[in-house]
């Protein structure tokens, strides 16, 4: 399983001159967007943009954030044209994106329409449909799709189609589901963006709940979200120096042991170590 990235940071694919500025936002993946970011009416244009950006790129290239592509619905006419623009241009991305997933079956045609495009997958569950499937949707990634890496959470069409508030306790019962679709299978977790850009006090809020609840990475609509949510996966001081210290104590291969008066067992192991990679 590949490091989970802490951010992601969509960019338009109408905006093609914002591509460069988005690559250099420190996100850990950008996402060109061609689906909710673009104008029903420019979809073409847009796709254009986006496969002339990609085809700018070295597969396997290890400078800069990885890249992804979020496409159309895979059951829509835009989400076939960019399936088909995908396959003739003859491009690679880090990271493909499939918005609304409802079913393993979607993540397998990806695989089968498009075996060279893309080093993973990630299925975005963002309708009730697809949040009572997320189980189904994740265990895909032991037969159908065995290049699904994450879930994450589509917020904006799940809050509408609940008739819940776009906020952390309107998508709470989501958020929980969907990670815990998400580890049954060994899959990362990926949240909503918070799109109160002028709030960062809200956007650090709601980045460290996301950490609390066991998201891996969070997304981000601006270039100013970056700094601050990598400041909430950044670890203190104290917690290091407790991961580093259990770790240390656990090097001597007992198994339950007392650290600072406390009981540490595996599960509390695996938080030390976890503690430590987001560190790195």
């Amino acid at each position: 399983m590949p490091t989970p990235p802490r951010t992601l940071l969509f960019v338009s694919a109408e905006r093609p001159e914002r591509f460069d500025k988005a690559m250099a936002s420190g996100a850990d993946v950008v996402c060109i967007d061609l689906e909710d970011a673009v104008h029903p009416d420019r979809k073409d244009a847009a796709r254009s943009a986006a496969m002339a950006y990609l085809k700018g790129r070295t597969k396997g290239s290890t400078s800069g954030p990885r890249l992804a592509v979020r496409i159309n619905a895979s059951k829509t006419l835009a989400g076939l044209r960019d399936v088909m623009a995908v396959a003739v241009a003859d491009i690679h991305m880090d990271v493909l994106l499939l918005p609304k997933a409802e079913s393993s079956h979607e993540l397998e045609a990806m695989h089968a329409w498009l075996p060279h495009a893309f080093t993973e997958l990630v299925a975005l569950v963002e309708t009730p449909l697809g949040v009572e499937r997320a189980n189904e949707i994740a265990g895909a990634a032991r037969y159908a799709a065995p290049r699904l890496t994450a879930l994450m959470l589509g917020g904006g069409d799940l809050s509408m189609e609940l008739g819940a508030r776009f906020d952390w306790d309107g998508l709470l019962s989501a958020r929980g589901r969907l990670v815990n679709a998400a580890r049954a299978w060994g899959l990362q977790a990926w949240d909503v963006p918070c799109i109160d850009i002028a709030d960062e006090a809200g956007l650090v809020q709601e980045t460290r709940r996301a950490l609390d609840l066991g998201f891996d990475c969070k997304a981000a609509i601006h270039p100013a979200q970056i700094a601050p949510m990598h400041g909430v996966f950044r670890p203190d001081q104290r917690e290091v120096d407790w991961a580093r210290g259990v770790c240390s104590a656990a090097a001597g291969g007992q198994g339950a042991f007392l650290y600072e008066g406390r009981m540490v067992d595996a599960p509390l192991l695996r938080r030390a170590e976890r503690i430590l990679q987001r560190a790195q």
